[in-house]
């Protein structure tokens, strides 16, 4: 009998797949979240360094108005596409002198290029596990006017017809979390030198929060089926 109704249940989860798989992209816009989106910079200095040290766990900053959207599947995750906006003169740490010298040309200049922008062009090896898509986000970092091809792993939660707690709209929310750690050299920003003062590595920690103006249909997927 147990066999008779997992082979009853079978139609029905393949109809449901077909139905999910047709499902086209869904836009979500990262600005209608506000200050859920986050991008936080981390900062270290050497132990022995003949600088300033900052504490034992560095000094941490952060971008204000990030925009941007994102293009989610959630039957072809994937296929993902989308970019994130930043502007450079808006990074803060909470510190006069650090958030000055941040500005400069040799570090982020941002007079001649205030703005950073990230295109994601593709979520390499796609995993659901439990209620999360985990991948490694690939794509091209624009900074100081260079482009430089980065990758990340993140974690991608699907949180349907939720946007309406958080601005009374319609609609559901993405969040996408990672962290990476990037090089002074890579970025080009003040490479080799300072290096009593700022380590050569930088944390780079997201979290971002995207809105779409639709609510996805309610439809069984591989990742509700049970045995």
């Amino acid at each position: 009998m147990r066999v008779r109704k997992k082979l009853l249940a079978w139609p029905s989860l393949v109809l449901a797949m077909a139905g999910t798989a047709s499902l086209p992209a869904m836009t979500f816009e990262l600005s209608p979240m506000g200050s859920l989106n986050k991008i936080e910079v981390g900062l270290n200095s050497p132990i022995n360094g003949k600088g300033v040290s900052f504490s034992p766990h560095g000094i941490k900053g952060g971008f204000s108005n990030i925009a941007g959207k994102i293009e989610f599947s959630v039957a072809n995750p994937g296929l993902t596409k989308g970019n994130v906006l930043l502007d450079a003169r808006t990074l803060r740490f909470g510190y006069h002198r650090v958030d000055t010298d941040a500005q400069k040309a040799d570090w982020l200049n941002s007079t001649d290029h205030p703005k950073i922008s990230f295109e994601l062009e593709s979520l390499q090896n796609p995993e659901w596990k439990q209620n999360s898509l985990v991948a490694q986000a690939h794509g091209s970092l624009l900074i100081k006017g260079r482009k430089l091809q980065i990758s990340l792993p993140v974690k991608i939660r699907y949180f349907r017809a939720e946007r309406k707690k958080y601005d009374g709209r319609q609609g559901d929310l993405l969040m996408i979390t990672g962290q990476q750690t990037l090089t002074r050299e890579i970025l080009g920003i003040n490479s080799g030198t300072m290096l009593d003062v700022i380590l050569n590595e930088i944390s780079v920690n997201i979290t971002l929060v995207g809105a779409s103006k639709q609510v996805r249909p309610l439809l069984p997927t591989p990742l509700l089926a049970r045995p």
